[in-house]
């Protein structure tokens, strides 16, 4: 067998030499395989948050100052009716053609659907929709109060 503690002609230098850049390739390898997995953008998962958040801030939001928001309207309209059929029917009428520009319109919300439902005086009553969330796994709901009418709206995507 061979005489490895009097090795003269350098036999373990070059197995060491050869273990160390074996390992350096091994690093190098899994660092690479690492660097080029792919992670879930958080934003990406919360977009439709921000969609439904992003709506109904502007719904809230005055144009002008003499101009009055979707939801001051809203409330308004309901309001000066006594919440009557006719005001409803004005309401719905009025959300149905905000969220036309919105879902239907230039914006890129093509594949959400939406759902919006006044809770406190109207009992949960659904003002404008375009289908159903109950139907939906992931629903995102943003919530805005004005004068006695709270409201909702519930943001789904196919």
């Amino acid at each position: 067998m061979l005489n490895l503690i009097n090795d003269n002609k350098g036999f373990l230098s070059l197995i060491d030499s050869l273990l160390s850049i074996f390992l350096i390739l091994m690093v190098l390898v899994s660092f690479n395989m690492v660097m080029d997995m792919e992670t879930p953008s958080l934003s990406r998962e919360s977009h439709q948050l921000k969609t439904s958040q992003d709506i109904m801030e502007i719904m809230s939001s005055k144009i002008d100052g003499r101009d009055y928001s979707i939801l001051e309207r809203i409330s308004y309209t309901l309001s000066s009716n006594n919440n009557s059929i006719s005001s409803r029917r004005d309401v719905k009428k009025l959300l149905d053609e905000f969220f036309a520009s919105y879902f239907n319109g230039a914006y890129n919300y093509k594949d959400y659907h939406y759902s919006f439902i006044e809770i406190n005086q109207l009992n949960g009553e659904v003002l404008s929709s375009n289908g159903d969330f109950n139907d939906y796994d992931e629903v995102s709901v943003s919530i805005r109060n004005y004068g006695n009418y709270s409201y909702k709206l519930y943001i789904f995507k196919e």
